[in-house]
């Protein structure tokens, strides 16, 4: 009777690029990024934290200011990953657009106006994940106004 064992020569864990190991996102949860035309309006800031391999939590924030009047940002959302493979993945996130705009008066005689909403967002897209985070997607946004055809493009570091 001959029993033969077999272990792999020389086996890698698979990689990336640069020839590092490919980053899990159990591995990198938190991720810091900046972001043009996408939850926050013209640009935002971002910060999002992963809870299991294909569910997390974020947050976009942005201010923005043109011809006096401050438009504040703030958009929470969760994320869901239907398709993942090492690095790659195609994600659908959704969540609230709170809004507020600040018009100040140009003349003494108006006080000026302030104005609060709330709205909501839907986003699907692609994902790279390693040290750095890209991510291009598409998104609609409702609100009282009804609903708008939206995308945006991320990028940031994972931590």
């Amino acid at each position: 009777m001959c029993v033969a064992l077999a272990a792999p020569v020389n086996a890698q864990p698979a990689r990336d690029d640069g020839g590092e190991p490919a980053a899990k996102v159990e591995d990198r949860p938190n991720a810091i990024y900046v972001e043009a035309l996408g939850k926050g309006g013209v640009w935002g800031v971002g910060y999002e934290r992963h809870l299991a391999k294909w569910l997390g939590l974020g947050g976009v924030a942005s201010f923005t200011m043109l011809d006096g009047q401050r438009m504040y940002s703030l958009t929470p959302y969760v994320l869901v990953y239907p398709l993942r493979s090492g690095s790659h993945g195609m994600f659908v996130d959704g969540g609230a657009n709170l809004i507020r705009i600040d018009t100040p008066s140009p003349v003494p005689e108006w006080d000026g106006m302030s104005e609060s909403g709330i709205g909501a967002e839907l986003s699907a897209g692609y994902e790279y994940r390693g040290k750095l985070l890209f991510r291009f997607y598409v998104q609609a946004v409702a609100g009282k106004s009804g609903v708008a055809p939206w995308g945006g493009a991320s990028i940031g570091w994972t931590l």
